[in-house]
């Protein structure tokens, strides 16, 4: 088994063109159709504030999640806003602020709600500190930044549908959807090589060798596993570290939901493999279910905002679902891996499933 997975890896170290290209386009796709920018949206500040103030002030607001604000001056904020630079600038005054914006959009709304948050936490502790005696004010400050860093209790925002409410992140759903979808090709590649394998008769030759039937099979779809799982990992890690696609602390356990995906798709390619009577009619097959399982398991767009009963019925019977429903609850929601054991066990049973049924298809098959 070790000899025919190692022949295969050189293989594909001779001609790696396919994967390569492969990888790319999965990674070209989640890019752009994720909406193309990964970064902060960058907002000049000016501020007529002390520079420790300043600085103390745009640290606070530099903890968010959407905005970087970088401080300027005023000439080039309203150069930069005029040009089309930047969709909008901010004045930091004493007790007060002024947004100025080219177009009034959601991102606006948003700025200017996040900096009078900040202003009124400013102002109660201005507040605060200045009805108290001078000698009293220094442990007043500490008390007020511990409760912000440590409160006494939590507040748990919800709503009515709250138990039923779904995320949607468009970055991750891109990569996600992309990357399940593309390396259904990358295995199918592989798994087509079996079959040119038994067509020139070379499997033939080799069951009269030392190698065991079992061994030529564990070879091979272990390497498609390999090449597979290795595939998305490269892109994840690319997203992860090339782009800074935020994974929401669940980046380590979407490298091991993936583990039964790629199975599944391993065990599927197998089936198709069994059931087609050529590598023409297999490789004409491969797109079609590729696209119809990606189309009803909700790769190409959120399955969340799917409301066909029948479409949603249908989606049960891609793999594409459960792999996305593991990688979204292991980043999106927090899930654990006890929680994510639902998804995870219905790939493991369709892979077993599938497997069982392709291996016996394959040597049934007429050669």
């Amino acid at each position: 088994m070790i000899g025919i997975l190692l022949t295969k890896f050189r293989l594909t170290a001779r001609k790696p063109w396919s994967l390569i290209i492969l990888t790319v386009l999965c990674i070209g796709f989640a890019f752009f159709m994720g909406g193309g920018e990964y970064t902060k949206v960058p907002v000049p500040v000016v501020s007529t504030l002390s520079k420790e103030e300043t600085g103390e002030f745009l640290k606070e607001l530099n903890r968010s999640d959407l905005f970087m604000f970088i401080e300027t001056d005023e000439g080039t904020l309203r150069n930069d806003i005029k040009n089309g630079n930047n969709e909008a600038g901010l004045l930091l005054h004493e007790t007060d602020f002024t947004v100025i914006a080219s177009v009034k959009s959601s991102d606006v709304s948003l700025l200017q709600r996040f900096v009078v948050e900040h202003y009124n936490k400013r102002l109660q502790k201005d507040a605060l500190l200045n009805s108290l005696p001078d000698e009293k004010k220094e442990s007043a400050e500490m008390v007020w930044e511990k409760a912000l860093t440590e409160p006494l209790f939590a507040v748990e925002k919800a709503s009515f549908s709250s138990d039923k409410a779904r995320v949607i992140d468009m970055h991750l759903q891109s990569l996600f959807g992309f990357s399940l979808f593309f390396v259904i090709y990358t295995v199918s590649f592989s798994i087509a090589a079996v079959l040119e394998e038994k067509r020139n008769l070379i499997w033939n030759r080799m069951v009269v060798s030392p190698v065991r039937k079992w061994e030529m099979y564990a070879g091979n779809l272990v390497y498609s596993f390999l090449i597979g799982y290795g595939q998305i990992v490269i892109i994840f890690l690319t997203f992860r570290y090339g782009a800074g696609v935020e994974f929401h602390g669940g980046f380590g356990r979407t490298l091991i939901v993936l583990i039964p995906y790629v199975l599944t798709i391993v065990a599927l390619c197998m089936l198709l493999a069994g059931l087609t009577q050529s590598i023409r009619q297999y490789n004409a097959f491969i797109p079609i279910l590729s696209v119809v399982m990606a189309m009803l398991g909700g790769a190409y767009w959120p399955i969340e905002i799917v409301t066909s009963d029948v479409m949603i019925f249908l989606s049960n019977f891609s793999p594409i679902l459960y792999g996305m429903e593991a990688l979204k609850g292991a980043t999106l929601y927090g899930k654990s891996m006890q929680q994510l054991l639902e998804p995870l066990s219905i790939l493991l049973l369709m892979a077993v499933l599938m497997m069982g049924l392709g291996i016996n298809a394959m040597e049934n098959r007429k050669r």
